[in-house]
């Protein structure tokens, strides 16, 4: 077996995701500007039985909901950019472990210290990260996603080098 195993920062899944949203971002911006045209052109042609708040309500309405898919479309879009560049900035790597204990973004446990490990869905339904729990109660963690490893493999990984004391608990995820 290997002295130890390291597992690096992967920026492909978060690169994937910043072009995803930018697509998106572009489709919502194309379908807003089609709603004001088709707007423009339905005042046009029935604006002589329009009064100038039924015109102000029309496009308030017609033009709400895809202002609220643009705007939502563009936060995911900086949020999957922060994280993108998150993982730039990052040196070394995210995880190592090995017959003396591990390291999570850069906070090293030895084994007999190590409290728990554990994958927990991020607030609001967002990204799973794999966190490190040690018996002072300090915690450390990185985004599953920007593991360049399986948690598969990590997790096997854990069970050799711990003896089988310490392993990936991922009740918290929930299916």
């Amino acid at each position: 077996m290997a002295q130890e195993l390291v597992v690096g920062y992967n920026p492909l899944p978060a690169a994937e995701r910043v072009a995803h949203y930018q697509g998106l971002v572009r489709s919502r911006l194309i379908w807003l500007g089609i709603g004001v045209v088709l707007l423009l052109l339905l005042w046009f042609w029935m604006r002589d039985q329009l009064d100038a708040a039924q015109t102000i309500w029309m496009f308030v309405i017609g033009l709400a909901f895809s202002g609220i898919w643009l705007v939502l479309a563009i936060v995911l879009y900086f949020s999957a950019k922060r994280g993108l560049d998150r993982i730039n900035a990052t040196q070394g790597y995210a995880i190592r472990v090995d017959p003396q204990g591990i390291e999570v973004a850069g906070k090293t446990v030895s084994w007999p210290d190590v409290a728990g490990i554990a994958t927990v869905r991020g607030a609001l339904g967002g990204q799973p990260r794999l966190t490190l729990r040690d018996t002072a109660g300090s915690t450390a963690s990185v985004p599953i996603t920007f593991l360049d490893t399986l948690p598969g493999t990590l997790d096997s990984a854990i069970r050799a080098y711990s003896r089988g004391s310490q392993w990936i608990d991922t009740s918290k995820l929930g299916n």
